[in-house]
């Protein structure tokens, strides 16, 4: 929220401006002394606007440095020497994208509110992630959850979706409320657990809560999903991100991950991801064998086959050597005896029961 009030002003005053973040709610912007009269009214426009919908208010100092350098200096020490709840600047980063207007940020205002009182545990989906391995009856290997945006979209009664920075910050802000319900979650399964996060929520306060909260042996059945594209586009805060993980035996994995562009990755992202979330829904049978046929046993042994929808998919990904899956084709293939025996072999099917007893303990 502080960092898009941020971009608002950077933005809104001129282009080029570079804010200095001097504690989790106060930044400081310099520009020439023709842009002054340009900010104080931007900044009356925002104050205004928060005051009569009762979001909050606004403190705004302006000095001019060529009387007032010291002044200034001595306010800035001020804030700076104020306890921070979380490193601003690991965050402004993500928020390159202005929001569009001052309508568009009090919009967020709303929704961080409404999010926060919602109660998420009525709204928390799953899906679980399969081992498949010939000759060997299907096992469980993690469950993957989230919040339903949608159900979320109707509670805020907003159009989210239609809007890609109001998407960004509503995910955003979901999985800060997910992060939440784990850390306070009295949780004592065996089964790994996955969650989909974005990197903000990653350096955020509350993924630390986590950190210092769940037992540790709870935090090595994690993995934390990032989508490959965010990971590549912010160069500065993965290498925390990283060695976080690395510390508490927490497991990476990259997401979104098309067929075409599997054989694209880079060494050292194949390198450090415990998984690969490869997408395959609109994938046909021969394309997926022609790509895999192309990659490292290595890489093979990372992929999640993610979307799966139909048992030809699943099957060219058990022949070309691919262990996890996950998708709403499981749940038919799982309940078909006859095509478990085919695709996996004759000796899963006195096996068979105690398959299938599992999928029904984890839809329960």
């Amino acid at each position: 929220m502080f960092c898009s009030f941020v971009r608002y002003f950077q933005y809104g005053c001129l282009q080029n401006l570079t804010p200095r973040i001097l504690s989790d709610h106060t930044f400081v912007l310099t520009m020439p002394n023709d842009q002054r009269s340009r900010m104080e009214e931007l900044v009356e426009n925002v104050r205004t606007f928060l005051l009569a919908r009762r979001y909050g208010g606004l403190d705004c100092k302006v000095f001019d440095l060529s009387e007032e350098a010291s002044a200034f200096a001595l306010c800035c020490v001020g804030h700076m020497r104020a306890i921070t709840r979380e490193n601003a600047e690991d965050f402004l980063d993500f928020y390159l994208a202005p929001p569009k207007n001052v309508t568009q940020l009090g919009q967020l205002v709303e929704i961080e509110r409404i999010i926060g009182q919602a109660d998420i545990s009525m709204h928390i989906r799953s899906q679980l992630i399969w081992e498949l391995l010939p000759e060997s009856t299907p096992a469980l290997a993690g469950e993957e959850f989230w919040v339903s945006i949608a159900a979320m979209e109707e509670i805020s009664g907003k159009e989210i979706l239609n809007d890609e920075w109001m998407f960004a910050r509503f995910t955003e802000l979901l999985d800060n409320r997910v992060l939440s319900y784990v850390t306070k979650e009295n949780y004592t399964g065996d089964v790994a657990r996955f969650l989909n996060l974005n990197p903000v929520a990653v350096v955020s306060a509350n993924f630390q809560r986590m950190i210092k909260t769940i037992p540790s042996r709870q935090l090595r059945k994690l993995t934390v999903e990032i989508p490959l594209l965010m990971w590549r586009n912010n160069p500065k805060v993965r290498q925390g991100i990283l060695s976080r993980f690395q510390r508490h035996g927490i497991r990476l994995a990259f997401d979104r991950v098309p067929l075409s562009r599997l054989t694209q990755l880079l060494a050292k992202e194949t390198e450090i991801a415990d998984f690969i979330k490869l997408h395959v829904a609109d994938c046909e049978p021969d394309e997926i064998r022609q790509t895999l046929d192309q990659c490292s046993p290595d890489l093979i042994n990372k992929i999640v086959f993610c979307r799966c929808e139909t048992v030809a998919q699943i099957e060219a990904g058990v022949q070309a050597g691919v262990s996890y899956f996950q998708g709403y084709g499981l749940a038919g293939f799982l309940d078909a005896p006859v095509e478990i025996e085919r695709v996996l072999g004759k000796a899963t099917a006195k096996d068979l029961p105690r398959a299938r007893l599992a999928l029904g303990r984890a839809r329960a």
